[in-house]
């Protein structure tokens, strides 16, 4: 069966060449132009690898990959994108991007990136085909003034702004909450977020570390809450109380309330 190919980018010349490149090689391409159509798209098919332009009409691509990493996790990404500093490289890869490509760029280079994301793609799925997140944890935490509710794929403040976490995410902060003040090797983080490749060969654990504490930083400004340790692992460094399921969390404000 042949490959399905979709292409983000405003750029209507870029995306009829390259859909046409594509398709005399026996892909199936799909050319999307706005955020928009692509979350159309997404509600009724998946491809199996989306190229995505980082400089889009309404939004940075980035922040559509953080999106859409919520609901698709394991989903092959290259970036396109005209900023080429290794700054922006960074960024794209820390969103989520599997692969980051500069523009210009020859259609050779990135029909080989394309090819061999698939491959790497199928190959760790046959090895690990029934990696998952740990299963979730009902157990609610307050950590640093916020709180991490499970249940809700949740991280905010008490009655205030949050982020949805994807299921990965999660994982990862719960384990971290559980062994607070401990190192937690990039192996047991790797397990517990269900990655499917070798976190000893590959930095995918490294990124999804980076992002978790960019959203941190963003929820609670100027608060250190996950700290690296060199050659060991990660460490939980803000405060973590756990407060129990939604449910007991809920009656017990209800008691107070009825004091």
């Amino acid at each position: 069966m042949a490959s399905s190919l979709w292409i983000l980018d405003d750029d209507a010349e870029l995306g009829a060449l390259l859909q046409q490149r594509f398709g005399e090689q026996g892909w199936l391409v799909r050319h999307l132009s706005h955020p928009r159509q692509l979350d159309a798209a997404l509600a009724t098919a998946v491809p199996d690898l989306l190229v995505l332009d980082e400089l889009l009409p309404s939004q940075r691509g980035t922040d559509v990959l953080m999106h859409l990493r919520q609901r698709h996790p394991q989903l092959p990404v290259l970036m396109l994108s005209a900023l080429g500093a290794p700054s922006h490289r960074v960024a794209g890869l820390e969103a989520g991007a599997n692969d980051y490509l500069g523009k210009p760029f020859l259609f050779r280079e990135l029909q080989l990136r394309v090819e061999r994301l698939l491959q790497t793609t199928a190959t760790t799925a046959e090895i690990a085909p029934a990696a998952n997140p740990a299963p979730v944890n009902p157990q609610m935490w307050q950590l640093a003034g916020l709180v991490l509710d499970p249940e809700r794929l949740w991280l905010g403040r008490p009655g205030g702004n949050g982020m949805e976490l994807s299921r990965g995410e999660l994982a990862l902060l719960q384990l971290l909450c559980n062994r607070a003040g401990s190192v937690v090797s990039r192996q047991e983080l790797g397990q517990a977020s269900g990655s499917l490749v070798d976190v000893q060969t590959s930095r995918s654990i490294d990124v999804r570390l980076s992002r978790l504490r960019r959203l941190l930083e963003e929820l609670q400004p100027g608060v250190a809450m996950i700290e690296t340790v060199r050659g060991q692992g990660y460490r939980l460094v803000a405060p973590a109380e756990p407060l129990g399921s939604e449910a007991d969390h809920a009656g017990q404000t209800a008691r107070q309330e009825g004091r």
